[in-house]
């Protein structure tokens, strides 16, 4: 990096007034003491840190979960709307923003506009293009409208590589519509190394790597988020010399795939499709200790152009497949969130059972709740709903009554049964393997 590249090279990625001073005095003590030869930068230090509020329909546990962000985040990003380009004439749907609270709870707010797979053509003036820089002008001017300083127009889309060429037409146009704003997109980490993906980023002010994502096959051990690929794409974005952000899940889901090994479509706490019969299922998750690592090692050392953290999805206290904010909370500050189960007595006879999580992380319990005891005779016993229980010789065993067990989310608790005794007596409680058999 050449020293007298190093400030416009900041400016034009939308660093404000004093960020500016303060970035390009610190990539100049950088190239000074590290020389100009050198490829790779090193820095350390928090990371800036953003969440995606994707959501279609505002209910007043989005507004809540609005508000929380503002104290956690360093500002969100706002599903704005969807456009499906699939059928004859583009569809469109808005979310149901509701400005006022916007205006009221965030001071730094961004939004995106999602375009669905499209194949193409990528013409500078058809119906596609229209109708996406339309929509991107008359959601700045909402914004507007409501006293909702915008900061960042982001236009999500995940193009096939084999068109990069094409969709470079459609940037410059999006980029002319949201001016001034500053225009981000997001990326795929296919893409870096396109040979057109330098020319690509020419045409906004940023891009966003998606490290995440549904894999479109049903192979052996695919996951949403690769932690090892996840810090080599990083590595080889920075390569590029274009600062960038990065953006990691938060969420888990339900895949389709059809007798042929493909995806079919997904399964989020927004849609639930129908599925064919002979469709398999696989569920996905993302693994809170390993994303805590990779942020932990991010703040401890990583190259000079990773500027941001974004998080899909914001909590919502009414999802059921995405973490809560005490997890997501330990992963920001780079900490593995807390893993804790406890089994809760209640009543003396008869003594009602169940698990609680005291964590701080959603855990899948795949264990057996062990209970023992003495001088007393077991006179009944149940389980609830979803479990079983195996009683002989002074103890009892609870076990989920499926393969998966039963997902709890932190502080949350399930009833697994009861047991009754000829005399009230103390009752010995432990989580045990699996396997675990009444002998």
């Amino acid at each position: 990096m050449k020293p007298s590249n190093i400030a416009p090279s900041i400016a034009r990625f939308g660093f404000r007034g004093g960020e500016l001073k303060a970035a390009t005095i610190f990539c100049v003590g950088i190239v000074a003491l590290s020389g100009c030869g050198r490829s790779e930068l090193k820095v350390s230090g928090p990371l800036r840190q953003r969440g995606y509020l994707w959501q279609r329909e505002w209910t007043s546990a989005v507004i809540e979960s609005l508000r929380e962000a503002s104290g956690r985040m360093d500002g969100v990003v706002i599903l704005g709307a969807e456009i499906n380009l699939a059928g004859k004439k583009p569809g469109v749907v808005k979310a149901s923003i509701d400005w006022e609270a916007v205006k009221r709870q965030i001071e730094h707010c961004s939004i995106a506009l999602r375009v669905t797979p499209f194949a193409g053509p990528f013409r500078a003036d058809d119906a596609p293009i229209r109708t996406i820089a339309d929509l991107a002008r008359q959601l700045i001017e909402e914004a507007g409208a409501h006293d909702v300083k915008l900061e960042e127009f982001q236009l999500d889309f995940d193009c096939a590589r084999k068109n990069l060429t094409g969709y470079r037409t459609w940037l410059r146009l999006v980029r002319s519509a949201v001016h001034p704003i500053r225009f981000v997109i997001t990326t795929l980490p296919a893409w870096l190394d396109d040979p057109e993906f330098r020319a690509l980023l020419r045409e906004t002010d940023g891009y966003v790597l998606q490290v995440h994502s549904v894999p479109i096959s049903n192979g052996q051990g695919a996951t949403l988020c690769d932690t090892r690929l996840a810090r080599r794409w990083v590595e080889k974005a920075a390569r590029l010399k274009f600062p960038f952000s990065v953006a990691l899940p938060t969420y888990r889901c339900s895949a389709g795939y059809g007798p042929d090994g493909k995806l079919i479509s997904v399964a989020m706490d927004s849609v639930q499709p129908s599925w064919p019969p002979g469709t398999q299922v696989l569920e996905f998750g993302t693994d809170p200790d390993e994303l805590a690592n990779l942020v932990d090692g991010w703040q401890k050392s990583r190259p000079a152009e990773l500027r941001e953290l974004l998080w899909y999805r914001v909590p919502i206290a009414t999802d059921a497949r995405n973490w809560r904010w005490v997890t997501l909370s330990a992963i920001m500050a780079g900490r593995r969130p807390n893993h804790k189960l406890n089994v809760v007595q209640e009543g003396v006879n008869p003594i009602d059972l169940s698990i609680f999580n005291a964590g701080e992380a959603d855990e899948q319990f795949n264990s057996n709740v062990t209970a023992s005891w003495n001088n007393a005779g077991l006179t009944a016993s149940d389980a609830l709903r979803g479990w079983n229980v195996r009683s002989e010789n002074r103890r009892a065993v609870f076990s989920a009554s499926t393969k998966r067990g039963v997902r709890l989310a932190p502080g949350a608790s399930r009833k697994i049964g009861w047991l009754r005794f000829d005399q009230p007596t103390n009752l010995r409680v432990e989580l045990s393997d699996q396997s675990e058999s009444v002998r």
